[in-house]
């Protein structure tokens, strides 16, 4: 292969800063391998303009985005140019072919784990507007994993309707749902949903209900009264690694078929699931001095040291107001800015822990395997997309 081979990526689905995100990845892949990359709208994919446009462009090598599940781009399209397709479903096309695919399993786990740190007395499941193979899974994984638990998780049953429909069922739906009911919603478009809804039957957010989304999109999540709190997950990384796919599998170091997995990275907390409890005014310093000096070590007992009165009892305002301990709000904003920097700089895993204010290596290689499961630097292989 040359140093002007081009790549092409077949962009089938609208969503912009998703696409972006996954773009930045293959971009990245592409800069490390000397490739061009050429990106071909949603209208442009369609299967009569894809034809001329791969006669004329030449790629090497094409990757699909296929989060949508269409199945008009089969592989025989494109006859002997090597293909990947993006966050598609595990069967597609038979399962036969590479494929990069959202484990929906790992991130509606994190989205649980997250929703229980707050103690609800129901939980709930909204599912995206139309069938999608991404909304199924995290539907059918969240309901098993309240079923663990013992409880029944309330359903927003999804039908073939327009948007004023659904939006109407949706606030009658919500106007039901059981006193401190824990919401998940499949994707933060579904969470801006049930933020609507909740508005119109007059239902609180947090007060009444706390809500979590997927996808952690800024425009939609902090677009309106309510912050959406939402599980990031890494569209970049699953744009890298789908073009390290195809790199392999031009080359033959493939073997098929062969799937690679991506999924989530950490939860962004916003007002949505600061907790049922009555937010206090004066815990909102305590939050912000927390986001600004957290990593500077601050410790518990600092950021509550301008607190009038009992301690003890603001902790315990301050768990029920956010859902959780003055120092797991610390500890969550410096592994935020610990996986920054593992996924996206070049940081020595050895300068991570003073950069993020914890007083060892070994108290953050602790606190890190415990909440993601791995090490510093089998995160950091994992999850890497520089």
């Amino acid at each position: 292969m040359g140093d002007s081979d081009t790549i092409l990526y077949v962009d089938m689905w609208k969503g912009e800063r998703i696409q972006e995100m996954k773009l930045a990845g293959i971009r990245r892949y592409a800069a490390m391998r000397g490739w061009n990359v050429d990106v071909l709208s949603e209208d442009e994919s369609r299967p009569g303009r894809l034809r001329p446009a791969l006669g004329r462009l030449e790629p090497v090598g094409v990757i699909v985005e296929a989060a949508a599940a269409h199945r008009d781009l089969p592989p025989r399209f494109f006859r002997k140019i090597p293909v990947v397709y993006l966050d598609c479903a595990r069967s597609l096309y038979g399962g036969r072919m590479p494929k990069v695919v959202h484990d929906g399993e790992a991130t509606t786990r994190v989205a649980f784990r997250e929703l229980s740190s707050n103690r609800p007395q129901a939980y709930a499941v909204v599912g995206y507007r139309e069938r999608r193979f991404w909304s199924d899974i995290r539907e059918r994984e969240f309901r098993s994993l309240v079923r663990e638990t013992g409880r029944k998780c309330i359903a927003f049953a999804r039908r073939d309707e327009s948007a004023e429909p659904r939006a109407k069922r949706l606030v009658s739906w919500i106007g039901r749902l059981p006193p401190k009911t824990a919401v998940f919603a499949v994707n933060d478009d579904t969470a801006a949903e049930v933020v609507a809804a909740c508005r119109e039957c007059r239902k609180g957010i947090p007060a009444d209900m706390t809500l979590l989304g997927v996808d952690n999109l800024a425009s939609v999540c902090e677009n309106g009264e309510t912050h959406i709190s939402s599980v990031q997950v890494d569209f970049e990384r699953a744009g890298y690694s789908a073009a390290k796919m195809l790199d392999d599998v031009m080359s033959g170091r493939a073997v098929r078929p062969v799937e690679d997995r991506f999924g989530p990275m950490m939860v962004v907390r916003r007002e949505s699931t600061r907790g049922f409890g009555r937010f206090e005014q004066r815990i909102l310093p305590v939050v912000e001095l927390i986001r600004r000096e957290a990593c500077n070590g601050l410790t518990a007992r600092e950021a509550m040291k301008g607190i009038n009165g009992s301690r003890r009892l603001f902790e315990m305002r301050f768990r029920e107001a956010m859902g959780h301990s003055v120092l797991d709000e610390i500890l969550s904003v410096r592994l935020e800015r610990v996986c920054h920097l593992l996924s996206r700089t070049e940081t020595p895993i050895g300068a991570i822990a003073a950069f993020c204010g914890f007083k060892s290596d070994i108290a953050l290689s602790k606190l890190f395997r415990r909440r993601f499961g791995a090490s510093l630097l089998a995160w950091r292989r994992q999850n890497r997309s520089i």
